[in-house]
C-alpha cells in the first residue's frame, strides 16, 4: 500500500497545475451554484457545520462550502494540491484547515464532522473499506457522507485497459458506483440518495454514452455517468 500511495502522490503532484486550472474554470461554471445547493441540502449542512472534504484537490469545493458558512477541513494525498488550496483560500479570505493525509488513516478523533464530502476521490484509495471505516469513525451520529465515483463507461475510466498491461495503471482502483454502494451497505451505511452527471471529464473529454442515459433505468445511469453521486448515512 505504501508503494501505491507514494506513486499516487507523485502522480498528483505532477498533474496538480493542470487539474487546478480546470478546477478553477469549473468553479465559475453556470451550473456550479446548483451543484453546491444540491450537495449542501443532501448533506443537511447549516451555518457552522463541520465538513470534511476528503480528497479536496486544489480546494475549490472546500472553499465554496466555507464561503457558505461551513467549518471545513480539507485533506488530500498531494502536498502540491494542498499548497495550491491554501493559496486559493488565502486569496478568497476564508479559513480552512488544510492537511496532507491518507483517507484510510485520518488524523482526527472520533465523531468530529457533521458531514463528509468525498467527491471523485475513493477510486484513488488502495483500501476503500478502510477509508469507509475511517469516515464512519470521524462522522458524528446522524451525519451524512456524499461520495461520487465514475461510471463504468465514464471518460474518466477510458484508460482502464492499462491495468492489464505490464506495470499496470498505478494509483487507481476503478471503483464503480454499485461496488461503492455494496461496500457501504456491508459496513452498515444506509443509501439515502443518488444521481448521475454526464458532462466532460477534467481533461474536457466528452461522455459518448450521454445521449438518453439520464432517462434510462438506474443501472444504465450508473454505468454511463461521468460521475455518480451517492448519499449515505
Amino acid at each position: 500500500m505504501s508503494t501505491w500511495l507514494e506513486r499516487s502522490r507523485a502522480d498528483w503532484d505532477a498533474r496538480a497545475a493542470r487539474w487546478d486550472a480546470r478546477a478553477e474554470e469549473n468553479a465559475h461554471a453556470a451550473a456550479r451554484d446548483a451543484d453546491l445547493d444540491r450537495a449542501w441540502e443532501a448533506l443537511r449542512l447549516r451555518h457552522g457545520a463541520s465538513l470534511l472534504d476528503a480528497g479536496c484537490g486544489s480546494g475549490q469545493f472546500a472553499i465554496a462550502f466555507a464561503e457558505r458558512g461551513a467549518r471545513v477541513t480539507g485533506v488530500d494525498l498531494s502536498p502540491e494540491m494542498i499548497r495550491r488550496a491554501r493559496e486559493h483560500a488565502a486569496a478568497r479570505g476564508v479559513e480552512i484547515a488544510w492537511r496532507v493525509g491518507d483517507l484510510s488513516r485520518l488524523a482526527d478523533p472520533f465523531a468530529v464532522y457533521d458531514a463528509i464530502l468525498a467527491r471523485v476521490s475513493l477510486q484513488f484509495v488502495p483500501d476503500v473499506p478502510a477509508a469507509l471505516r475511517e469516515f464512519r469513525r470521524v462522522l458524528k451520529p446522524g451525519g451524512r457522507l456524499l461520495a461520487s465515483v465514475p461510471g463504468a463507461l465514464s471518460p474518466i475510466y477510458r484508460f482502464s485497459w492499462q491495468r492489464h498491461m505490464p506495470g499496470g495503471d498505478p494509483g487507481i482502483n476503478y471503483l464503480l458506483p454499485w461496488e461503492l454502494e455494496s461496500l457501504l451497505q456491508q459496513q452498515g451505511w444506509r443509501i439515502l440518495d443518488g444521481w448521475g452527471e454526464w458532462g466532460t471529464d477534467f481533461t474536457g473529454t466528452a461522455n459518448e454514452a450521454a445521449a438518453g442515459s439520464a432517462a434510462s433505468n438506474r443501472a444504465v445511469q450508473q454505468a454511463t455517468a461521468t460521475t455518480w453521486t451517492i448519499v449515505a448515512g
